[in-house]
């Protein structure tokens, strides 16, 4: 029997894979420790189908081959370990609840759409139901499913190509303006300096959060006063991990200014005097280490939460989101460029490389809105018709 139960009451897979060629030996893969039944037979499958490639044309296709599939594809592509975290969790929690016996070979337009009409009425970990923004994300990531099936000759057609994502009510952007964001500097005390420079980096550079909780010594240049973002931090199970970035573009060299590379050599000095003793390489130290204990994301997300709210709030400012202050970096280009003259064109191609972005259309959809005067333009050109 393949999936078998062990004599402390673990479940054990022990698959065949032919006989070797060379000394007629039965060639077996085995696999213990598994906690239930459907694990174990859960991993059977994922390894007949990714490494044995087993599963033919004419099996039904479960959702488990799929998923097992995608997740090969996502390591060849170098997809980020945030991104496979997302998917596992869409993966766990709906689509394998959903599709659990289904043959997706057949699935079509129609079960897509219950699909989608079953995820707007399931519980958020939040409270209340899913947002919309979830609801549309897990339809991508379905939509990745059924490419894999195309890919991988189960299919000639993907039904969630025939399904537009639910409209999202419009939400305005959140970012501050360089005066706010001196504002919100000041609520960060003397001995939190490794948020106010958590923050800073944030806004100078317009990196995402875990780009900048990866920041060590060894990518920033200071002589040529530039920052290389090549790594990503993700925070998961109480663990950080080290990873990719969110996209290959979003590997990317940023310079910053002169007063922020003076502020920065500084610190780079006193920490190595505090730190020192603790390593054999100083240059491998997090740039916001005040401890020999790293920044973490839950870190600075307790420390907004049970600290600057309040503190904000005594000062009548509105916090944002943490990944508000790429956008508060973004806005502040924007409105320099528009101010020293420079074309939109121009502007968006030198937003998209700062901020590692996949194409310019993202730019543009993203934040072609900071440009206040465009429609008033466009209506004056009318005086001249």
């Amino acid at each position: 029997m393949t999936v078998s139960k062990d004599k402390y009451g673990n479940w054990q897979v022990d698959v065949s894979d032919g006989y070797s060629k060379l000394d007629g030996t039965q060639k077996r893969h085995r696999k213990i420790g598994f906690k239930t039944k459907k694990e174990a037979l859960d991993y059977e499958a994922q390894y007949r189908l990714t490494i044995l490639q087993q599963v033919k044309v004419r099996d039904k296709t479960s959702i488990t081959h799929l998923y097992g599939l995608l997740k090969k594809e996502d390591i060849l592509r170098g997809n980020s370990q945030s991104t496979k975290d997302t998917q596992q969790s869409y993966y766990k929690h709906y689509v394998s609840k959903f599709f659990e016996k289904a043959d997706m070979r057949l699935v079509g337009v129609e079960e897509v759409k219950q699909f989608r009409d079953w995820l707007s009425v399931q519980p958020s970990v939040k409270g209340g139901t899913l947002s919309i923004i979830t609801v549309n994300q897990q339809m991508i990531f379905i939509h990745k499913l059924f490419e894999i099936a195309i890919l991988n000759g189960f299919r000639t057609d993907n039904p969630a190509s025939a399904l537009r994502k639910l409209s999202q009510k419009h939400k305005e952007m959140a970012y501050y303006t360089p005066e706010q964001f001196k504002q919100f500097i000041t609520l960060i005390k003397p001995d939190e300096f490794s948020f106010l420079l958590f923050y800073k980096i944030l806004m100078f550079t317009g990196a995402r959060m875990g780009e900048a909780i990866a920041l060590n010594w060894e990518v920033v240049n200071l002589d040529e006063g530039y920052i290389d973002i090549k790594q990503a931090a993700h925070y998961r199970k109480k663990k950080v991990t080290i990873g990719d970035t969110k996209t290959t573009q979003s590997v990317r060299r940023i310079y910053i200014h002169k007063a922020f590379i003076k502020e920065l050599s500084e610190w780079k000095t006193k920490q190595h005097g505090l730190l020192g003793k603790f390593t054999d390489n100083p240059e491998t130290l997090q740039i916001y280490q005040t401890t020999p204990e790293i920044l973490t994301q839950p870190n600075v997300s307790n420390f907004k939460q049970w600290k600057l709210k309040k503190r904000a709030s005594q000062q009548g400012l509105e916090l944002i989101r943490n990944h508000d202050f790429r956008h508060s970096h973004a806005a502040f280009l924007i409105s320099q460029g528009l101010r020293n003259g420079e074309g939109k064109d121009y502007i968006f191609f030198t937003l998209m490389k700062r901020l590692g972005h996949t194409s310019i259309t993202t730019t543009i959809n993203t934040y072609s809105h900071l440009f206040p005067t465009q429609q008033k333009e466009i209506a004056n050109a009318f005086d001249d018709f």
